[in-house]
Formats: C-alpha cells, sequence, structure tokens
C-alpha cells in the first residue's frame, strides 16, 4: 500500500469502533455467567474474533442479525462438553492468556494452542499462579507456553503470588475468574505491576456484568481480593477504542491539524487515552468536548515518557516523535520486546529506512529527530512484521514521507477498517 503525503493538514471528527480491549473482558465475563447475554459495538478485530470462537468452542450460540451486525447475542449451551474440546487462539495474547484461565473453570478437557509465534510467547507465570490455585495444566510443548492440556473446573479458590513485570493479561484474566470460586480469590502482585489501566479495565468490565464493588477489595495494583459473586446476564455496550485512537491524534500531531474523537473523555478508564497528554507535553492542545477528546497539532518538541502504563502506543508516540524537535526518551518498554514481534527492534529498523537515528536498551528507546522532509525517487518500504500497530503507527509517516506499508492487511488483529478510516484523513477530490 503506497502512502503519499498530505498536502496540508488534517480536521476530522470521528466515530471509531468498540475497542477489543472491552469486548475480549465482556465475552469472558458472559461465559462465567452462563447466562444469555448482549453485546453492542462490538470489535470488528480480528482478537474479538478469536474470543467469540472460544466460546463457540464451548458450546455457546453465537447470533448476529447480519454479518456486518456490531450487535451479538450468546446463548450458553444446555450441557457441558461431552467429548475433549481443541481451542485455537491463533497469534493473539490477550485471547489466548484469558482462555487458559477460563478453562480451567468450565467443565470439560481442554487442549488450548495458537499460532507459532504464540507458540513462543510467555504463560508461564499465569500457568504458575493457576497451578497454586489447584489448576491441572500440564505444558504439551516448551515450558511455560502453549500447547496446554487443561482440566476444566479443576481451579479451586484461596491465595496466589503473580509477577507484575511480564504482562497485565496475566491479572486480568485471574481477576475475571476470581468470582467464581468459593471463597473468591487473593492475589499478591510481586514487583510493579506493567499496564496498570487494563486492570481497571477488567474491574469495570466485570462490575458491568454483576459483580459488586463490595465485593472487591484491593491495595492499588499490589493486592486484590475478589469475593465471590455471580456474574449476571447484561446487555453491554463497548465503549470506542482509544488505542485506536492514537493514531488519529498523532496524525494531527504531525501536521499540525485537528482530530477529534468521539466517545471518548480524558478522564475515562482506558489508560490510552492519556495519549493526548503526552501530545500535548510535546506542544499539542488537547481538545475536551461533552462527547469527544481531540488534539490539535503544533511544532513538536521532544518528550521523556513512561510508556509502562499504555505500552500499546509506544510505537504510535515513537513515530510522532521522529517529527518532534531533539532526542526523545521512551522507557518502560520492556513488554514490547515479548508482542507480536520485538516492537523496540522493529521500531529502529524501519525507522531508520527514514533516516532516523535511534538507540535502544531492553526497555527503553531514544529517537533522534526530527525527521528531514525527504523527497525520495520512490516511497520507502515499510515492514510490518505481521504486526498491526507497526501498520497503523507508520501510517502516520506517510501523511509527511512517501511510504510503501508492506502486509497492510495485518491491520485485522485489532482494526479491519483501519485503512478506510485512514483515507478520510485526506481531502476528498
Amino acid at each position: 500500500m503506497i502512502l503519499e503525503p498530505l498536502k496540508g493538514s488534517i480536521n476530522s471528527r470521528l466515530e471509531l469502533p468498540g475497542s477489543k480491549s472491552f469486548a475480549n473482558r465482556a465475552l469472558v465475563c458472559t461465559a462465567l455467567s452462563g447466562s444469555p447475554c448482549t453485546i453492542s459495538n462490538l470489535s470488528p478485530a480480528d482478537d474479538t474474533a478469536l474470543m467469540l470462537n472460544v466460546l463457540a468452542d464451548l458450546g455457546w450460540q453465537v447470533r448476529r442479525a447480519n454479518p456486518l451486525s456490531k450487535e451479538v447475542s450468546l446463548t450458553p449451551p444446555k450441557n457441558p462438553p461431552a467429548h475433549p474440546v481443541k481451542v485455537y487462539t491463533g497469534p493473539a495474547g490477550t485471547v489466548t492468556r484469558f482462555a487458559t484461565a477460563l478453562l480451567t473453570v468450565m467443565p470439560g478437557q481442554f487442549t488450548l494452542d495458537g499460532n507459532e509465534r504464540m507458540r513462543e510467547r510467555p504463560m508461564g507465570e499465569l500457568i504458575a499462579a493457576l497451578r497454586q490455585l489447584e489448576a491441572r495444566i500440564t505444558e504439551a510443548g516448551a515450558s511455560g507456553c502453549v500447547p496446554l492440556e487443561i482440566e476444566g473446573a479443576s481451579l479451586r479458590g484461596g491465595k496466589c503470588t503473580l509477577r507484575g513485570d511480564v504482562s497485565s493479561q496475566f491479572l486480568s484474566a485471574l481477576l475475571m475468574i476470581a468470582p467464581t470460586r468459593g471463597g473468591g480469590i487473593e492475589i499478591e502482585i510481586e514487583g510493579d505491576l506493567v499496564s496498570k489501566p487494563y486492570a481497571d479495565i477488567t474491574l469495570e468490565v466485570m462490575k458491568a456484568f454483576g459483580i459488586p464493588e463490595s465485593n472487591i477489595e484491593r491495595d492499588g495494583y499490589r493486592r486484590f481480593h475478589i469475593h465471590e459473586a455471580n456474574y449476571r446476564p447484561t446487555h453491554y455496550t463497548c465503549p470506542p477504542d482509544g488505542t485506536a485512537a492514537s493514531y488519529f491524534w498523532g496524525a494531527a500531531a504531525v501536521t499540525g491539524g485537528t482530530c477529534v474523537i468521539d466517545g471518548l473523555a480524558r478522564g475515562g478508564v482506558q489508560g490510552d487515552v492519556r495519549f493526548v497528554d503526552l501530545l500535548e507535553q510535546m506542544g499539542c492542545e488537547v481538545l475536551e468536548f461533552p462527547n469527544g477528546l481531540g488534539v490539535k497539532g503544533a511544532p513538536l518538541r521532544a518528550i521523556e515518557a513512561d510508556l509502562s502504563g499504555l505500552p500499546d502506543c509506544a510505537q504510535t508516540l515513537a513515530v510522532v516523535c521522529a517529527f518532534a524537535q531533539g532526542t526523545s526518551r521512551l522507557k518502560g518498554l520492556s513488554t514490547l520486546r515479548v508482542k507480536e514481534t520485538d516492537r523496540i527492534a522493529a521500531l529502529q529498523a524501519e525507522l531508520k529506512k527514514l533516516g532516523v537515528e535511534t538507540l535502544a536498551g531492553g526497555d527503553w528507546l531514544e529517537v533522534d529527530g526530527p525527521i528531514a522532509d525527504a523527497s525520495h525517487s520512490k516511497p520507502v518500504a515499510i515492514s510490518t512484521y505481521d504486526d498491526h500497530r507497526m501498520a497503523m503507527s507508520f501510517a502516520i509517516a506517510g501523511l509527511r514521507t512517501a511510504i510503501k506499508i508492506e502486509h497492510p492487511e495485518c491491520v485485522a488483529k485489532s482494526f479491519p477498517t483501519f485503512w478506510e478510516y485512514w483515507a478520510r484523513l485526506y481531502p476528498r477530490p
């Protein structure tokens, strides 16, 4: 896909699809409710489709009014599966981690597996925590990775410890199953929890599905005690995707334009809406409306930022920093090394193609801007490493210099219609 530089600046107001983070948590809570539920504004992401497949594998009926409907009705099976069930989660880290915990409390025998890359991604801390609660899980491949053989309904209530520095998805997986066990589950976090806002998203969705606030005890992000309670049938509406919004806010920043995303607020539970705060530090103006949040671009200056709370925005900010005056330093990036690809290494390789100098360590990245306004004889080819966020982040660079995004279809993992939305930023002929 060839992206040509934009003439002028953008001026857009958009209504984005629902968040896959909320959608996948809502689907897990639906499964745990054991009752008919309806979810509206469902994310069209491949990851959400894979989570729906997990429920279908468990015998749930999934109905839509039509194939493009954003509303899905879910009906539980009448009986547990009579035979061992194979559950496939592809490349989806969130789905795989959530499914691992979910299957330990559902009746049946299960084999859980993902694609080749997912078989390399870390699961050991979650498996260890589940085993502390007597879950019977056998690693059928590499230690601490899928494929896993899981004995359903083997998990018990009690206490467990969990390292906080690998993935907050492990904590979210444990939090959601905790109310279903007698006595609940108490989770002690060792060290500092990464991606803290995702734990808050998890608790918010759990409350929407009937878990009372009074049943949730916590000491910041160091200890959680979720007492036994019943999930209730719910009609749940997913909010817009704050991470997806970051690409369009970044577009406004680098073009000196304006972009407002409907349905988001600066104080919302989605940690990634804090991206506007980072852009403000770089010189942009934040625009707040009763039903929308936006950014107005300006000459950009370098930033030093800790992205441990919003790692999915790290690639977006790195590309924006390539257009800022000075050297930006982004830290708190340790989880980027074990995502769909090594995202720090991928950023360095692709920014170098655009003439941007970088330095990196285990959990930090320095970006030396601003990028020269290059006039290439042909578009620079940007590799995406089968990583949706690489493709969407570098689309921002394509607003200022001609590039060719290789394998643009990889955006389907989280935002299948991304390129249709992106086209709206360009003036109509």
